[in-house]
């Protein structure tokens, strides 16, 4: 299937545009100073192009033939201070995944009821008040699939619907509703051989840093679910926020949060992204190499794409390194020279990186995050250098790639400029 994006056409690309008439693709690399961008092809023929309308800020894509599974939903950008927390699209985007996580597993939920019902007394057959709930609950599911990108721009809907389903879990279920948050700040820890500052010095600033984007990211979910929800707390909201943090260099979970339960919280690494079911999985960024390394060496491909793809996926949010190894191809990650290759031995060079495969989350898609008009020439050298031109989406520090893995589709939301 050919992919499409696209998004407003600004006045200040009248080269560009007037090449779409005779040209049959474009490179996918955004190089505007604008908040609205160009018009951007990926292996689409011009005739494509004029049939396609897209809100303000936005760009959409058509499904991509390929054989790796598309995240169920997930966000990919720059920076969430300045890409997710002051973009409309983008925090209504967020929302209304985390609503559809708890949705899907409450359908899980009330399917395995009906089942057992049904087991437990044949003659009787399902129970009806499972039943019931189970089609109330599939229709608020079909009507938050209705959405499309113009809805998350304005909110008002997306944000509706959102507060009646999060009514109806609070009150349907009867146990409590818990939220589970997995953080992983792998790349963050990267040791810089440069640094005057001792490995041991520099893992516990690391750490610390950590701590405090996780509770920067906390406090956004508990916004975007409840509006009385205060810092650090879960006093305002209908469920539980839990939240443990892993690092995938050696596998240790660490700084559980919202309960003293242990017992909600992961066992090991690998319950963290199997059995405990978390709803939402959040890779930091930082050093894109050691981040694909320890992916590598703790054989944690196979467990976050299972996680993240499928009718009971997690949603995947993915800042800076975090969007790359979600592409792909991790090769964007060599083009600014920002991430040093070397902490990884035996793969101190790029080269080495340049066939690196990614989760390949959105199709044929790689990204490039941190994306301003400074590299505008580079990108289109590497773009034809690594033969990867019709494939790359270049985020700037304002933009959010938003994925429907249901739809194979996906678009960018475009914030206020930093």
């Amino acid at each position: 299937m050919k992919r499409v994006y696209f998004s407003f056409i600004t006045a200040n690309f009248p080269l560009f545009i007037s090449s779409l008439s005779t040209a049959s693709s474009v490179s996918a690399f955004s190089a505007t100073s604008s908040s609205r961008r160009p018009l951007v092809l990926l292996n689409a023929s011009p005739a494509e192009s004029t049939s396609s309308t897209a809100a303000a800020g936005s760009r959409e894509a058509t499904g991509s033939t390929i054989d790796g599974a598309w995240a169920i939903q997930a966000l990919l950008f720059s920076s969430l201070s300045d890409g997710v927390i002051p973009n409309t699209a983008a925090r209504s985007f967020l929302r209304h995944s985390l609503v559809n996580a708890l949705l899907r597993e409450q359908v899980n939920q009330n399917e395995n009821g009906l089942k057992s019902s049904a087991e437990f007394s044949p003659c009787n057959g399902p129970n009806v008040d499972v039943l019931e709930n189970l089609e109330t609950v599939d229709q608020i599911v079909l009507r938050g699939q209705q959405f499309s990108s113009d809805d998350f721009d304005t909110s008002e809907k997306v944000d509706s619907w959102a507060a009646e389903a999060l009514q109806y879990l609070s009150s349907d279920t009867n146990d409590e509703l818990n939220l589970r948050v997995l953080y992983i700040p792998t790349a963050s820890y990267a040791l810089n051989p440069q640094s005057s500052n001792t490995p041991g010095k520099q893992r516990q600033r690391a750490r610390a840093d950590g701590k405090k984007r996780r509770t920067q990211l906390l406090n956004l979910l508990g916004e975007l679910l409840s509006s009385d929800y205060t810092d650090g707390s879960n006093d305002g909201l209908q469920f539980k926020l839990l939240s443990t943090t892993l690092d995938l260099d050696d596998g240790s979970l660490k700084q559980p949060v919202g309960s003293d339960d242990t017992s909600l919280f992961p066992a090991n690494d690998k319950a963290a992204l199997s059995t405990w079911s978390p709803h939402l999985i959040y890779l930091e960024g930082g050093n894109t190499f050691w981040l694909q390394h320890c992916i590598d060496k703790g054989g944690y491909s196979t467990l976050i794409k299972d996680a993240c793809t499928g009718p009971s996926g997690a949603v995947y949010c993915g800042k800076s390194a975090g969007a790359i190894v979600a592409g792909r191809n991790v090769a964007t990650a060599t083009w600014k020279g920002w991430d040093d290759p070397s902490v990884v031995e035996g793969k101190e060079s790029y080269d080495d990186w340049l066939d690196c495969r990614g989760f390949e989350f959105v199709g044929n898609q790689s990204f490039f995050p941190h994306m301003s008009d400074d590299w505008k020439d580079m990108v289109a050298d590497k773009l034809d250098e690594q033969n990867l031109g019709k494939n790359v989406d270049c985020l700037r520090e304002e933009d959010v790639c938003c994925v429907m893995g249901d739809k194979t589709m996906s678009f960018v939301a475009t914030g206020p400029s930093p």
